[in-house]
């Protein structure tokens, strides 16, 4: 693994970088962040089925996802799988998997909004398409999922307040996450404070504007995703302070029908059984 190019910067404003390319793989790592220990890292998650103190998190026909000790600090390694021809030529005008989420990462620190903090990433191409990516991060845990049943950190109400805090961060500094579920933010208590850390992040974005339907589609995939335990009158009480904050220009009324609407349309984890527009 050799780097180069210290001054090299990344598009997204952050810690400066430096150029990576390992085994004919090629990407940017935090210049603070020591190539021989990403090299540790990297055969770690090549190597780990649960042993050298590195666990497998998730496998799946997506990604692959490690994590474990390193001189870095504990890290996530996650691998995106090779995807059709179809995903790999939107790639090579949007970037692979593992470059936007480190482009996401490093802008949503620049906005302060606390997320997984990219320390890496590398994509592999054939014929000038990039195949495969692997990124690097430091490891958002000990925490818990917002979406974990029963919750061991807070009651839902306190979980509501911090979700709706976060949302309010990303709608506020027109920020899209791009897949808002409840299992994509880690819970961490912090003294009195329950803080947010997202994670999964290749698809975010950083429109100049958030429409009505942005926000609505987000709403939706959250509301979507918290279990049947989060009372109804919590997300009701939540989703009032969101609109008072950020008011929708088709009222608030209309708004909520739709996020109700595509919420039952996702088929996640809220049934809706006790639920009302108004």
């Amino acid at each position: 693994m050799s780097t180069a190019g210290g001054g090299q910067r990344s598009r997204a404003p952050g810690p400066p970088v430096a150029l990576l390319h390992p085994d004919g793989a090629s990407g940017l790592r935090r210049s603070d962040a020591d190539p021989a220990a990403l090299r540790c890292a990297l055969a770690a998650h090549e190597s780990t089925r649960g042993g050298d103190g590195w666990v497998e998190l998730k496998s799946d026909r997506r990604a692959r996802v490690t994590a474990g000790a390193s001189a870095i600090g504990p890290l996530v390694v996650k691998e995106y799988r090779a995807r059709g021809i179809t995903h790999r030529i939107a790639d090579l005008f949007r970037g692979s998997p593992a470059r936007r989420a480190w482009r996401g990462g490093r802008g949503l620190s620049a906005r302060g909004i606390a997320a997984s903090t990219p320390v890496a990433y590398l994509e592999r191409r054939r014929f000038g398409l990039p195949f495969a990516s692997t990124a690097v991060f430091l490891d958002a845990r000990p925490g818990e999922p917002a979406d974990a049943c029963p919750p061991a950190l807070a009651q839902p109400e306190e979980v509501a307040d911090a979700l709706l805090a976060l949302v309010l961060r990303l709608h506020g500094r027109s920020v899209i996450h791009g897949d808002l579920k409840a299992s994509h933010v880690i819970l961490r208590r912090e003294g009195e404070h329950l803080t947010t850390r997202l994670i999964d992040l290749e698809d975010v974005r950083f429109p100049r504007r958030l429409s009505d339907a942005d926000r609505i589609r987000a709403l939706a995939e959250l509301n979507a995703s918290l279990p049947d335990e989060f009372p109804d009158p919590v997300r009701r009480r939540a989703f009032d302070r969101y609109a008072a904050s950020l008011p929708f220009a088709r009222g608030t009324d209309a708004a909520l029908r739709e996020i109700i609407s595509l919420s039952l349309a996702r088929r996640h984890r809220w049934t809706g059984k006790s639920c009302s527009p108004t």
